[in-house]
């Protein structure tokens, strides 16, 4: 007796990226697998989109949410599937993929969709945060780290890739100011000055194994609050050495720039108000902040343990046994 197929809604963002081959690779996967597979194919043209063909998803009775596009997308996709039984897979496509490289979900696309036709997903349940009644599932950022991701021109990041964060952030640091963040995280109350605030579930900067804050995890149930005190070159220069440093020994970078502590909530307050940004996509201007943990609040396919994915569309896992 035949497996019954496994029901996959496709959400795809066509203006994520640079690879605008990515809608021809997700329809041959799909003509590739109509044995195994039956799917819907949902193109994004604004935002909301993904959150609302997610949430559809859920709600008739479809086995898995694969979700194509960069980390905004991915936001979207698991504010819809969020507290429910329906995995997400995420199909990188992006210019930082920040979450899917933290996940160390394949970044090429056909052998991230390969994961699609594991027998048995492989899931890993991960966090997410509530900021003000808005879902994300990365950080916030507030101040420079904030204006430095969510302004990056959206024309300029599909034609330069992370070169228009670089540039953006270049530009950002002419006139910049510290300011003083009053944390209050679990009802203790920390004072730092510093120019940039984040309050976060992932700390991975985007490059594998190489985070701000070394033991942080998504799946902890906890968030990382972090201040970066200041923005003199030489500063920034010492702070990424010894972030840096940190992946070959192992422990949290030890910078004397960075402020790192955890908790399941917090509330973050500023003399001035400060551009506030979620997953880099901008929230708002405020003084105050506040936001907390939904632990495992999302059900992520990943890569299982020992297994090789084999690439090109159609072809199934190996070594699953």
């Amino acid at each position: 007796m035949n497996a019954p197929k496994r029901r996959i809604a496709f959400i795809v963002n066509p203006a994520s990226g640079v690879n605008r081959s990515a809608l021809d690779t997700i329809e041959a996967f799909i003509a590739a697998n109509l044995d195994r597979i039956e799917s819907s194919l949902h193109l994004t043209k604004a935002s909301g989109d993904a959150e609302r063909f997610a949430r559809e998803a859920v709600t008739s009775g479809y086995n898995l949410v694969a979700a194509y596009g960069g980390d905004g997308t991915m936001m979207e996709a698991a504010s819809g599937v969020h507290n429910s039984e329906v995995p997400l897979l995420m199909l990188p496509g992006g210019t930082a993929n920040v979450m899917a490289i933290d996940l160390g979900i394949p970044t090429e696309l056909e052998t991230a969709l390969a994961l699609a036709l594991q027998p048995e997903l492989s899931i890993r349940p991960v966090d997410m945060g509530s900021v003000d009644n808005n879902l994300f599932l990365l950080r916030v950022g507030i101040g420079y780290e904030a204006e430095m991701s969510a302004q990056a021109v959206r024309g300029e990041k599909s034609k330069l890739g992370r070169l228009a964060y670089i540039e953006n952030a270049i530009h950002k640091l002419r006139g910049l100011r510290a300011t003083q963040y009053i944390m209050t995280i679990d009802d203790e109350t920390y004072v730092r000055t510093g120019i940039t605030c984040m309050i976060c579930n992932s700390s991975s900067i985007g490059i594998p194994n190489l985070r701000l804050a070394y033991n942080s995890d998504v799946s902890d149930g906890l968030l990382d609050i972090i201040v970066i005190r200041n923005a003199q070159p030489g500063t920034i220069l010492k702070t990424l050495f010894n972030v840096v440093r940190s992946l070959f020994r192992g422990t949290e970078s030890g910078s004397v720039h960075i402020d790192h502590w955890q908790g399941k909530k917090v509330t973050v307050q500023t003399k001035y108000r400060q551009f506030v940004a979620r997953d880099g996509e901008p929230l708002k201007k405020a003084k105050q902040v506040s936001a907390f943990v939904i632990e495992h609040a999302l059900q992520v396919v990943i890569v299982p343990p020992a297994a090789s994915v084999a690439e090109g569309p159609g072809n199934e896992l190996q070594n699953l046994d």
